[in-house]
């Protein structure tokens, strides 16, 4: 082996290992280029799922806040219902007369409401006297008629 073969191989076999380092820093500079890609498509990934996880509280939170809203309706109405029927140990007439008093108020309301719209509706006092009075006479019947058909329908 002559110098220049010594030579010769000194410098191709550097040459090869500067090569190769460089292809191995390549290689490594693709892969991190890959993870850091992978890893954004993880995160965009994870915080879609956590704003669809935020979506799905909120609505049931929503959910259970219209639940407890009907749960106080109704405990309201049933203790309505309760108080009409907590009459306690009466005689038959006082019952019967304590169960007239809101049909009765409510013909008289339908009555009264009929005579002023009818009758007197020309003054301004009198305009808000009926307005008054069909708020009044809407709100006994729908009580009335509405939610008591209601419960009857549960």
């Amino acid at each position: 082996m002559g110098l220049l073969d010594f030579v010769t191989s000194i410098l191709t076999g550097g040459a090869t290992g500067l090569l190769g380092m460089l292809a191995s820093a390549g290689i490594r500079l693709l892969e991190a280029r890959e993870k850091r890609h992978t890893l954004a498509i993880e995160l965009a990934h994870a915080e879609r799922l956590h704003l669809l996880q935020m979506e799905a509280r909120s609505a049931e939170h929503e959910n259970e806040r219209l639940i407890a809203d009907l749960g106080v309706a109704r405990d309201l109405r049933v203790a309505s219902y309760d108080h009409d029927r907590g009459y306690g140990r009466a005689s038959l007439w006082v019952v019967n007369i304590l169960r007239l008093v809101r049909p009765g108020l409510t013909l008289m309301l339908l009555g009264l409401t009929a005579v002023v719209f009818f009758q007197l509706y020309s003054d301004e006092d009198r305009r808000r006297i009926v307005e008054m009075l069909i708020y009044a006479t809407t709100a006994a019947v729908i009580w009335w008629f509405g939610s008591r058909d209601m419960e009857k329908g549960k």
